[in-house]
């Protein structure tokens, strides 16, 4: 696989992988540190590791000076920043992750302390401490003790049951003679209001609630809402119809880091499948092999696998071309969320060798193949 003219993408400095790291854990510590006493040290933290990378009179120097900087867009107060983050603001003006954090930042953390033990990977969110090969190794060990059909049912339920009442959810899974995959825990308490939760309609994860407004922490599924004191929530996004209330009691939902892991790419791959298994003469598996690739396309009477598709949802597409040029796709396509399609031009200059689009122009691909057979026969 090749990528510029070099043959390689070419990857930001170790320095500033690190040092944006930090920063996306310090803003987490602090959004929390109210109700985690340890916050306080990991801010400290990472102070220590932005200085040490950026080097001497270059970066915050003291905690509260890392703080106010996270507030400002990276490129104001970190040198050589990637253009895919140099305009990343970590905290809002209330103190909180800025969307575009979770979205940026899950592709952009890299190990801070390897080798040793990280005392912030004791409770901060696996996706802010490089924890993401682990979180889907334990998924992945549990949805593998089957055979194929076993890990896909299994994989398709964690996408569509991130959240919900947890013996209901007990009694899904047994109905579909699945085993325990993941972990379930309480609604956390950002996402409750008066003893309800609402679920995301997009990935069905619980919204967070701040103040008077109720939206999805992942921003590509635009679902934002407006909350009246009455409890009703009145869409402000592009997400037109406001999802009812669910009661806490009882209810639990996945750990953020599956969630972000699993459940987000997930809705775009279960989609894509569902779509293109509806076309008539077409069929179609759902992580076939136990995940060779996301989704496989073949139509009547055909003695192979016509499409391969490998879905991949990254923010930014510099990210996504390093992390192909490290573990290429075995599909014959890499497809894009619709959301992404601004993606398409970089990415098929920078993978000249991968075949590049989105969701839709996959399924109409498959489509027209689809009606040139049946015209034929």
């Amino acid at each position: 696989m090749t990528g510029t003219a070099a043959g390689t993408v070419r990857r930001p400095p170790a320095a500033l992988e690190r040092s944006v790291t930090a920063a996306i854990r310090a803003g987490h510590a602090w959004s929390v540190r109210r109700r985690r006493p340890e916050a306080w040290l990991e801010v400290a933290r990472m102070t220590g590791v932005i200085m040490r990378a950026c080097g001497p009179g270059r970066g915050p120097a003291t905690p509260a000076e890392l703080v106010a900087a996270l507030r400002r867009p990276l490129r104001e107060w970190l040198s050589g920043c990637d253009e895919a983050v140099a305009d990343l603001v970590v905290l809002d003006a209330d103190g909180e992750l800025t969307e575009e954090t979770y979205d940026i930042g899950c592709d952009y953390t890299v190990e801070l302390l390897t080798g040793l033990e990280d005392p912030g990977a004791r409770w901060l969110p696996g996706w802010s401490v490089h924890r993401a090969e682990q979180i889907e190794k334990a998924a992945f060990q549990a949805l593998l003790s089957g055979g194929d059909e076993h890990y896909t049912r299994g994989r398709r339920f964690i996408v569509e049951h991130p959240a919900g009442d947890q013996a209901e959810l007990t009694l899904a899974r047994n109905r579909l003679g699945l085993p325990p995959l993941v972990a379930y825990e309480e609604i956390p308490v950002e996402r409750r209001w008066r003893g309800r939760w609402w679920p995301c309609p997009v990935c069905r994860w619980p919204m967070r609630v701040r103040a008077s407004q109720v939206r999805c922490d992942f921003p590509r599924h635009d679902a934002v809402f407006a909350l009246t004191g009455a409890g009703a929530l009145h869409p402000l996004g592009g997400v037109r119809r406001a999802p009812r209330a669910q009661t806490v009691d009882g209810a639990v939902c996945v750990d953020e880091s599956v969630w972000r892991y699993f459940v987000v790419p997930g809705v775009v791959e279960v989609r894509l499948h569902d779509r293109i298994a509806r076309l008539p003469g077409v069929h179609t598996s759902l992580y076939p092999q136990k995940d060779v690739c996301d989704v496989a396309v073949w139509r009547d009477g055909a003695g192979r696998c016509e499409f391969t598709l490998d879905v991949k949802d990254y923010a930014s597409a510099r990210a996504l071309a390093r992390k192909l040029e490290d573990r290429p796709i075995a599909a014959e396509w890499l497809v894009l969320p619709r959301y992404r399609r601004g993606q398409v031009a970089e990415l098929r200059r920078l993978l000249p060798d991968v075949p590049v689009t989105t969701e839709d122009g996959i399924y109409q691909r498959i489509r027209r193949a689809a009606d040139r057979a049946g015209g034929a026969q």
